[in-house]
């Protein structure tokens, strides 16, 4: 399966490789061949690296990267998730992923 990503604004991204989401987000000296998605945020509620979103063998996750405000998963049955720092948090396909006051819809890559 291939997911994908809308956030809030509108953008659509393809969830091909680990992907980092921020204002400005910058990868580890050890994250070679990482998306970078920067997201328009003029309230500054979303942290410069505030999440990483990636797919492997299991399936679809995020990692709160140690932002200010917080990343929280909410799963198709209502159910929320708030993501630790650093803990890897499955979801699934109509998930929503709050960063900030910005939001992510997910869904499959047609």
């Amino acid at each position: 399966m291939r997911y994908a990503i809308t956030f809030s604004d509108g953008n659509r991204y393809a969830l091909t490789a680990p992907t980092l989401v921020g204002r400005n987000p910058q990868p580890a000296a050890h994250e070679h061949d990482t998306n970078l998605i920067v997201l328009n945020d003029p309230l500054r509620t979303v942290s410069k690296t505030h999440m990483l979103v990636g797919v492997d063998a299991a399936g679809p996750y995020v990692v709160d990267r140690r932002s200010t405000n917080g990343t929280v998963v909410t799963l198709p049955d209502g159910q929320q998730i708030i993501c630790g720092p650093e803990q890897k948090v499955r979801f699934t396909v109509g998930s929503t992923i709050m960063c900030g006051a910005i939001t992510a819809k997910v869904d499959l890559q047609y």
